[in-house]
């Protein structure tokens, strides 16, 4: 049975030193292992002179001690900083994705650092719309520098994973100290008056199943406060939009092919693209984590 354990993206960048900041914070609360995980893919062929392919030159000596040193300078302050969490790291000779999607089969978080992507990379999606597609565990991509007072809003809708993401939040406002908002977007009918009797109603009922589940949760952590609303709106857009003033925003993840990500994005990568804050994106095959 292997130990679950936090796998984070690392390639030494600004981005990837905050995420394993974040990610060994979560590891001193949880007693779980970190590993970092740093990964290249080389090419298979080089172009040639001649107009034929030729096998690529594996990298040399040079490239791998670098890496080394990298990886070992990164587990050195970990130990300073972090001294009670055990830290590993490794690599793979892989894309970044296909590594971390690899490594998530057996962890409990996969945490990443990121910008938000632009241009053609918006496009066509990033590593961060990869793992969070296919890992098996919640994925948090790490960003931004919030208050420390600032909520946790975690994305409530009617699907299976609404439990476990209000579960993370609290879990997540819990060992903050901070609040939970949580937010539903709904959106009416087309052709229909926002005000009329049917949406009035309807808007009524959405915010009596909200507050249901959100009350299981609420008694469970009775220290976290927390707050409950119904935003007219589409989800995402929504959830964007309430991320502004939060420290984490929570969200369910959905594995989507590339073509139908491309044309009806989900939740998940609408934020992914749009929210400044860090996401945390939890799939209905999460492993709860224990504080």
């Amino acid at each position: 049975m292997h130990t679950q354990r936090i796998v984070v993206g690392y390639d030494g960048s600004l981005e990837a030193r905050k995420a394993a900041r974040w990610a060994l914070d979560e590891a001193e609360r949880s007693g779980m292992p970190v590993e970092l995980v740093y990964a290249y893919e080389w090419p298979s062929y080089v172009p040639a002179a001649a107009m034929m392919p030729a096998a690529a030159v594996y990298p040399d000596l040079d490239t791998d001690l670098a890496v080394a040193d990298m990886l070992g300078q990164a587990v050195d302050t970990a130990s300073c900083t972090h001294p009670g969490v055990r830290v590993a790291a490794r690599v793979e000779h892989s894309t970044a994705a296909v590594a971390l999607i690899q490594r998530a089969a057996d962890a409990g978080l996969v945490v990443l650092g990121g910008r938000r992507p632009t241009g053609v990379r918006a496009w066509l999606g990033s590593t961060s719309d990869s793992v969070s597609a296919h890992s098996r565990c919640p994925v948090v991509v790490v960003r931004g520098e919030p208050r420390v007072t600032d909520p946790v809003v975690a994305g409530v809708d009617g699907s299976e994973a609404a439990g476990l993401v209000l579960g993370f939040a609290f879990e997540q406002a819990a060992v903050r100290g901070v609040a939970v908002r949580a937010v539903h977007g709904w959106s009416p009918p087309d052709g229909r008056d926002l005000l009329c009797d049917t949406n009035l109603r309807a808007v009524g009922e959405e915010r009596g199943r909200l507050e249901a589940m959100v009350g299981c949760w609420r008694r469970r952590y009775p220290g976290v406060p927390v707050s409950a609303e119904v935003v007219v709106g589409s989800p995402g857009e929504v959830l964007a939009q309430a991320a502004a003033g939060a420290q984490l925003v929570v969200a369910g993840a959905r594995s989507r092919g590339a073509l139908r990500a491309v044309l009806r994005p989900s939740v998940g990568r609408h934020l992914l693209h749009r929210a400044r804050c860090t996401v945390a994106l939890v799939t209905r095959a999460r492993t709860v984590i224990r504080f």
